[in-house]
Order: C-alpha cells, then sequence, then structure tokens
C-alpha cells in the first residue's frame, strides 16, 4: 500500500475528528486531507511527479503534514531536512540529491538561498510564511495560494517499492547518505509500531504530545502512526498536539493543559524536564507512557522521570535504514533495567560474529536486521548499500547481545559516533573542517558524557609549526562552517594525538584524556 492510499483510507476510515492542535491551531484530520488534495494539485502544476526529489527544509508546523501528503500523492521522494542545518550542509544534500525543488520557510530561507545559488537543477524554492523575491536566480513561489487550488481525488500509479521519503544520515566517514525508504517500508514500519503500542489494552483517550522534528526518522513514524489508529482511539477524544520545538516550559504546560497521555521524546528532553526548576509547578500525572528513543536513556533519568510523572517509560531501538525499526519494551511484557525490548512484530533481529555467523544469547556482536522496514539502499551508493547489506541483513554498526528471552541490549554504538540531544554526529565529519582553519596541524573530535544532552562535543588540535590558535577563534568558525550543535563546546591543544602502529587515531585515549582534563 502507498502512503496516498493510506492517508486516503485512514480518512475514510476514521471519519471526521479532532487531529491536531499546533501551538493552541485546532485541525480536524479533513482539514488536512484537504490541504494534502489541494497541494498535490499545486505541486503538479510546478512539475512536480513520480520520481522527483523535493527537500524539505521546515520547522515544525500545521502544513508540514499536509506537505509531506501532497508529496506522496504525486509519487515524488520527500527529503526532509533539519532546520538546523548550515548552508554549506544544506547544499550537499541538495547536490547530491539532484533535488527539482525547496520547500522552506521564512526562518530558513537565507541559507536556502546561499545554499541553492548555482544549482541549476533546482528549479523553484518554495516558502511558508515569507515572501518570495522575484529578482532571485532561482524562481521563488509562495505556499499559501497553493491552498486556494482545486483539490486533485486522484493520484498517479505509485508502486510499493518508489521511494517516499530519502533522509540523510551520516556514515563512519561523515559524509552523509540518502536513506531510501520507500512506502513498503514505512507502511510496514506503521504497522509495527501500532502492534507494539498495544491499543487493545488502552483505555480512555490518547492524547499525544509532540516535539520532534519531522526530519527525524522518529517524527515521521509519529505521523504514519496517526493514520493507522483504531477508530475507537478518535471517538474516546484521542488527538496530538504538536510544537514548532522543543522548549522545556512551553512543552509541560501543554502536557498539563492537554492532560496528554502519552509522549514521544528523546532523553534530553526527559533530562531537561527533570532538572528544569518550574518543574513542580506543572502537573505531569496525566502521562501514562513516554516513548523515548534515538539514543542511550540513562537508567536513573528513566526511572526518576517515572517517579516524577507515575508513568511506564517503555525504550526502543531503530535506526534511519530500518525506518526507525529495531526493537520496543511493551506495556504487556516484563520490563528489564538497561534493555531496549524486543524486536518488532515483523522485524528479524540477530547478533552477528566478525564472520557474519549468528551469536547465542549472551554472546556480543553487530546487531543485523531483515524485514520489509529495511531501507531500499542508499542513494547512488552501491558499494555502500552491499556493504550495509551484506549477507541479505542490515548491519547497523551496533554491538549488542541478546539475553535468553530476546531482550536485546545495546552495549555500544556505531564506531565514532557522538550522540548529543538525539543528533547523530560523525567526528570526521567536523575534523574535516577543523583542517581548513590555518594552522592546524591534526585534529580529533570525541565524544564526552553530559548528564542533560547526552554527549558533549569536544575537540583536540595539534598545532602546526610556528602557528598560534586560540580557542574562541576556532569555534567561531566551526561555527561558520556546520550547525551551532556540532560545534565543540571545548578545544584542547595537544603536541600530538594518541596512535596505533598502523597510525589510527586511539579515540579511546582520548574520551579518557578529555574525562581527565575535565575533572
Amino acid at each position: 500500500m502507498n502512503l496516498a492510499e493510506l492517508t486516503e483510507n485512514a480518512y475514510d476510515r476514521l471519519g471526521d475528528h479532532m487531529s491536531l492542535d499546533f501551538e493552541g491551531q485546532r485541525f480536524t484530520n479533513t482539514q488536512l486531507m484537504d490541504y494534502s488534495r489541494r497541494l498535490q494539485r499545486g505541486f503538479e502544476n510546478l512539475g512536480m511527479q513520480r520520481g522527483s526529489n523535493i527537500v524539505l527544509c521546515l520547522i515544525n508546523h500545521p502544513l508540514v503534514f499536509p506537505v509531506f501528503g501532497g508529496i506522496f500523492r504525486t509519487g515524488a521522494t520527500a527529503i526532509p531536512v533539519m532546520f538546523l542545518l548550515s548552508a554549506p550542509e544544506l547544499r550537499y544534500v541538495f547536490q547530491d540529491s539532484g533535488a527539482e525543488g525547496i520547500i522552506t520557510d521564512k526562518m530558513c530561507l537565507g541559507k536556502v538561498r546561499e545554499a541553492a545559488a548555482g544549482l541549476d537543477h533546482i528549479k523553484w524554492i518554495m516558502i511558508l510564511d515569507g515572501e518570495p523575491d522575484p529578482n532571485t536566480p532561482v524562481r521563488e513561489v509562495s505556499l499559501e495560494p497553493l491552498l486556494q487550488e482545486p483539490p486533485q481525488e486522484k493520484w498517479p500509479s505509485i508502486a510499493g517499492n518508489d521511494t517516499a521519503i530519502m533522509m540523510y544520515t551520516s556514515g563512519t566517514t561523515g559524509k552523509p547518505k540518502g536513506v531510501m525508504l520507500t512506502h513498503d517500508n514505512l507502511y510496514a514500519q506503521g504497522q509495527a509500531s501500532l502492534d507494539a503500542t498495544e491499543f487493545d489494552s488502552w483505555e480512555g483517550p490518547a492524547i499525544s504530545m509532540s516535539a520532534m522534528p519531522m526530519a527525524h526518522i522518529f517524527g515521521v513514524g509519529v505521523m504514519i502512526g496517526s493514520y493507522m489508529v483504531p477508530k475507537r482511539i478518535v471517538e474516546e477524544g484521542g488527538y496530538g498536539v504538536q510544537m514548532a520545538w522543543f522548549d522545556t516550559e512551553r512543552f509541560m504546560g501543554l502536557i498539563q493543559q492537554h492532560q496528554c497521555t502519552n509522549m514521544a521524546a528523546v532523553p534530553t528532553m526527559l533530562s531537561l524536564i527533570l532538572n528544569h526548576p518550574k518543574v513542580d509547578d506543572y502537573d505531569l500525572t496525566s502521562l501514562r507512557e513516554v516513548i523515548c528513543g534515538a539514543s542511550s536513556l540513562p537508567e536513573e533519568v528513566a526511572r526518576a522521570f517515572e517517579r516524577k510523572c507515575g508513568c511506564r517509560i517503555r525504550e526502543i531501538y531503530g535506526l534511519t535504514e530500518n525506518a526507525g525499526l529495531g526493537t520496543a519494551n511493551r506495556r504487556s511484557k516484563p520490563y528489564k533495567p538497561g534493555s531496549a525490548g524486543l524486536a518488532y512484530c515483523n522485524v528479524e533481529l540477530k547478533i552477528f560474529d566478525s564472520t557474519d555467523q549468528s551469536l547465542t544469547s549472551g554472546e556480543k556482536g553487530e546487531i543485523v536486521m531483515r524485514g520489509p522496514s529495511v531501507m531500499k539502499g542508499y542513494y547512488n551508493l552501491p558499494d555502500k548499500t552491499a556493504e550495509a547489506m551484506r549477507s541479505g541483513w542490515l548491519h547497523t554498526g551496533d554491538v549488542g547481545y541478546l539475553d535468553e528471552d530476546g531482550y536485546l541490549f545495546v552495549v555500544d554504538r556505531v564506531k565514532d559516533m557522538i550522540i548529543r540531544g538525539g543528533e547523530n554526529i560523525y567526528p570526521a565529519e567536523l575534523e574535516d573542517i577543523l583542517y581548513r582553519f590555518p594552522g592546524v596541524a591534526e585534529a580529533a573530535v570525541v565524544g564526552t558524557p553530559d548528564p542533560v544532552y547526552g554527549e558533549n562535543i569536544v575537540a583536540f588540535v595539534v598545532p602546526g609549526h610556528g602557528a598560534s590558535l586560540n580557542e574562541k577563534d576556532i569555534i567561531e568558525f566551526m561555527r561558520t562552517q556546520t550547525s551551532s550543535f556540532k560545534t565543540p563546546g571545548t578545544v584542547y591543544f595537544v603536541d600530538s594525538l594518541p596512535k596505533s602502529p598502523i597510525g589510527k587515531i586511539l579515540r579511546r585515549e582520548l574520551r579518557q584524556q578529555a574525562a581527565d582534563l575535565e575533572k
């Protein structure tokens, strides 16, 4: 089933109902479906069609769901990117994807224009809540007039194996790769998530709170899940509450105001709530379940949040290449501290050794998966795809083990990866930028533990002969070249970097060195 069919079927199945509260604006599913149909016609008039690649650089907005819906209905591929990306990072995505069009908003417009400059394959830039400039080299149009187009009731033939969404993620080299997720992949994701949510045992309304960005697979999962909820949930008053971006106090206020029963979160959000000076001013006890993923959740944070709110935290593990799926804890199953739970219903999961042989329970190795949600592949990277999919299994690069009951315990993450606030950051990408700074002879980036954001970013720099470097200048330079959340907070200057006999930088020693320096 393609996603155009999924959304139409959801509309027919659920009937007209209150669907979304966004910053106090309320929308029914009928309104959102109507917007999707009108945007489809407007997109098609611009030339969008099956096979078109369209980048979305948007903060969360009530029209983001219809924008996705309109793109799905044309058969094009939606390529959501984080609004925090810098212009050079956006340009890489624009170039690599060969994007025909960009949909953005007034907050991101300046850097989108900079990133798109001189790229002939970009035919238009569409602006939400902003004014087009008639004098720009790339044609600019407003999104809002498209909502006056006649609604398009039909859509072209769309195969289940057509790419619906392409999400850029970084590999161990630090170069972003386009993960192609098909309509079938995302439908399978929705089925698995619905099964793991166990709505059959849910009593009363389900009012969901989210500030997850729609450029993250977690946010996409929330969107797909909204099309698959049982009719009983909406009949009993269930709906979604969403924010433009996460603001701790505003988030708590909305939970209290709407009496939210469940929420999607990354560990950083829970830490920020627990440590907020006004946390006791808000009643969060309506929460019954928190789905938490994207990075490892410290056990003490999980238990403290459960005590504070009287809820159950349901940790999940997954990755973009498997449409966010992997394992999940369930209400109906025992909780095992430190575990990411059991495999989703349509995910087969094993632990392999270095020769791709299956290991038994308790043995640590690489986590591998297969199933209908596994990606189509990396865009224009057949060798990388073959490497990740060798032996017919998706190799995650993560180390873990399964216990005798099939519960997954994640031991280590993708090699050298830093996870800050739920976002994946790869050192090699930042090191490439550091080497551009005059006077830098060698550089290495590592993560160090942080109680709120998960990890801090620390850079080690070896100055070139005679070079005079200072921390402030390097950090300011990094801020001009990459996103603020990727910029190192600390730079240490050293005479040399620890290396193995073959010249490989020993990041483990650098992490320890950073920990010693921070004491």
